[in-house]
């Protein structure tokens, strides 16, 4: 595995213990060569196992896996395990591997970099970017961004929801003729600028939206921390648009969960 995929393994790891740590019912463990970090919170985005080992192996894949199966149980809360596929040894079969858990693959996602992403240039006028600085805004936050991905994330706003979480990062809500249309946010993770939450109410998606809320993120926190080269772990939708921004691949992950949440058990 190559010091790219390393890098987009310890913003997983780094990203999740800010947007996780200040949950009531946060717990993290490093064993087995898995870094467990969770909420608590009954979100399975919250939630997350990831493989940090820098080369794995089949015969060694499931049964760390099963230890991590039976940290997670202890949780009673819906979680993902993260495979890197640049640490998969050759001929591992990962989907196969994982079956034998009781784990199938829910989405993959792709770590990746830029160097410098410029501010937005032209913002349309009916779309207002601006910095939530009270509870309710940083909330809808949280609403856009369970109406782009379907999901009711009520749960995520005991942290996510509130002013004094982002304190010391940069969310950015963008309102189209006042209305919550479009967010992202920023945080600082071992001196780089990560990008997530970004999201685009479905009702005003192919505007550009997402894009001008993300640059205006990156604006903000570069005002405090400078243009230092920011990482995010984009969905297969979301990856077009960061690569026109500048973005490029580091790693491939894959997202798997236990078959009894996927089956609403």
């Amino acid at each position: 595995m190559n010091g790219s995929a390393e890098l987009s393994i310890k913003h997983f790891v780094g990203a999740w213990r800010l947007m996780c740590a200040e949950a009531p019912g946060y717990a993290e463990q490093q064993a087995n060569g898995i870094h467990c970090v969770f909420s608590g919170i009954p979100i399975a985005f919250f939630n997350i196992a990831v493989m940090t080992d820098s080369s794995v192996a089949t015969e060694t894949l499931s049964p760390a896996a099963q230890k991590a199966c039976e940290w997670a149980s202890k949780r009673g809360v819906p979680w993902l395990f993260v495979v890197t596929n640049e640490a998969l040894a050759i001929d591992t079969d990962a989907t196969k591997a994982l079956d034998s858990c009781g784990m199938v693959p829910a989405m993959p996602l792709t770590g990746m970099i830029a160097q410098n992403v410029a501010a937005p240039a032209k913002v349309p006028a009916e779309l207002e970017l601006m910095r939530p600085q009270d509870d309710g805004r940083c909330s809808a936050l949280v609403d856009v961004n369970g109406l782009a991905y379907d999901m009711d994330l009520d749960a995520a706003k005991e942290i996510l929801g509130k002013k004094a979480f982002w304190s010391s990062h940069f969310p950015a809500l963008g309102l189209a003729d006042g209305t919550p249309a479009c967010a992202a946010a920023v945080m600082m993770v071992d001196g780089y600028r990560y990008v997530a939450l970004v999201a685009t109410d479905p009702a005003r998606q192919r505007r550009g939206y997402g894009e001008l809320v993300m640059r205006h993120a990156l604006a903000l926190s570069a005002r405090t921390h400078g243009d230092v080269p920011s990482t995010l772990h984009a969905t297969e939708a979301g990856r077009p648009i960061y690569e026109r921004m500048g973005y490029v691949p580091i790693a491939s992950h894959t997202l798997f969960m236990e078959k009894r949440f996927l089956d609403g058990h």
